[in-house]
């Protein structure tokens, strides 16, 4: 597990990070996001080490990274995924990090082949795409097999394939019982990979919850119901109304959008009712438009075309009725 306790750095009177305390569980991969500026690399150079905290304390299985004796076997880290002599090969990259943690240099085979990176091992990592460069990164966080990553942005310059490559990656090794901190600005991406989330602006904490949670506690109660019958969306419709506390619009798609009511709760009505429903889902949030609200106003650099409006997505697990009468 990775402890932050009270950990800040200020430059001058600048405060990168702002007395952040979390606990990065194992077995869970943790999002990690923050806008441009709001102390997420500072904060993981601290955890690997690379920079002092001003106070507070950063801790790896209780140690911090400097007393570790055999670091990679410990933490596997990618911050700079270009951090790379650019005249060394791949391979001899990875086989001097190797050699400095004591594990054997067969490993670095194996996890050239794990990446994809065999048969590029022995150019130069200057002639490397960056999606190639952060495959060898991520190749250097697998060395010591360790039971803790830390992934700075790791599918920058990844192809769709890459990209779903990491997506398995990470997902398996925290199912392994691993603990995994990952970043990225992709938040399709991270709506799909990441377990927990940890979000931090100017510095400091503003949320630490499960995926679930986070965009629950975004989303207000609303879903949407196809009902291809004018007749029976009229009645569903005035017999959703009646019961106060709802809003009702119909969409182009003949499609009931309801504010105030679930899926589950519109379902048990259309049964009682004997309407046939095409469709029924509840309405969630984006992972993006949740955090763009949160952090509004914490976005240090922001352009004057940022568009706050409401992007909303259909829950998966949307039903499908083909009868009357059905129920889901």
């Amino acid at each position: 597990m990775i402890t932050l306790r009270g950990l800040t750095k200020r430059y001058g009177v600048t405060h990168a990070v702002d007395d952040l305390t979390l606990d990065v569980r194992a077995g869970l991969v943790t999002g990690f996001l923050g806008p441009n500026g709001a102390g997420k690399s500072t904060t993981m150079r601290m955890i690997l080490g690379l920079d002092h905290p001003t106070r507070g304390r950063a801790l790896i299985a209780g140690r911090p990274y400097a007393a570790l004796r055999r670091p990679l076997c410990a933490v596997g880290a990618m911050l700079d995924a270009r951090a790379i002599h650019p005249a060394r090969s791949g391979r001899a990259h990875l086989v001097a990090q190797a050699r400095a943690n004591g594990i054997p240099v067969r490993r670095v085979d194996e996890v050239l082949e794990l990446v994809g990176l065999a048969k590029a091992a022995r150019r130069p990592a200057g002639t490397y795409s960056l999606g190639m460069s952060g495959r060898l990164g991520v190749a250097g966080a697998l060395l010591g097999d360790p039971p803790v990553l830390v992934l700075d942005e790791p599918v920058n310059g990844l192809d769709p394939d890459g990209v779903r490559w990491i997506r398995r990656l990470v997902r398996d090794r925290a199912a392994e019982g691993r603990t995994v901190f990952l970043s990225s600005h992709l938040m399709s991406e991270m709506q799909l990979t990441a377990d927990h989330l940890v979000v931090i602006g100017r510095g400091r904490l503003l949320r630490d919850t499960s995926m679930t949670d986070f965009l629950a506690a975004a989303s207000p109660v609303s879903a949407r119901a196809s009902v291809p019958d004018p007749e029976e969306r009229a009645a569903l419709a005035r017999r959703l109304m009646a019961a106060g506390g709802v809003s009702v619009e119909t969409s182009e798609s003949d499609e009931l959008i309801v504010e105030g009511r679930s899926a589950a709760e519109i379902g048990d009505l259309a049964h009682h009712c004997g309407v046939r429903l095409h469709g029924l889902g509840d309405v969630r949030v984006s992972l993006e438009q949740a955090y763009m609200d949160l952090t509004a106003r914490s976005v240090e650099y922001a352009t004057g075309g940022t568009d706050t409006s409401a992007v909303r997505s259909t829950d998966t697990g949307t039903a499908r009725a083909a009868g009357k009468g059905e129920r889901r």
